[in-house]
């Protein structure tokens, strides 16, 4: 089941705005992604949508990175989808932490 995911290239000001809303269909041709795979990777909490109606999500354009980084890893460390569930999360983490070391130095070299 390893078929190979188009890379997709957009423009930085696309991903700008926060209030930006993409339905599935939309998300779908901006990552190159079918709509089956987009659902399973929901299911996997990789992407989160909005439900506008029982039938229609919504997901904010912040999803576009968030799957083109997951495609990457899957392709690059050949990892199944759980995997890569998995290594966002803790990339996640990672990020969070790196965050957290930036604040306290800031406030050492404060004092």
């Amino acid at each position: 089941m390893n078929t190979e995911i188009p890379t997709v290239v957009i423009d930085e000001q696309q991903l700008v705005e926060e209030d930006v809303w993409l339905s599935l269909n939309d998300l779908c041709e901006r990552c190159g992604l079918q709509q089956t795979l987009v659902i399973e990777l929901v299911e996997l909490g990789l992407v989160m949508p909005q439900t506008v109606t029982a039938e229609r999500w919504q997901f904010q354009v912040a999803a576009v990175p968030t799957l083109h980084q997951a495609v990457r890893l899957r392709r690059e460390l050949d990892l199944d989808w759980q995997g890569v569930a998995v290594a966002m999360d803790l990339l996640e983490q990672i990020q969070a932490l790196r965050q957290q070391v930036r604040s306290l130095e800031r406030q050492l070299g404060a004092r």
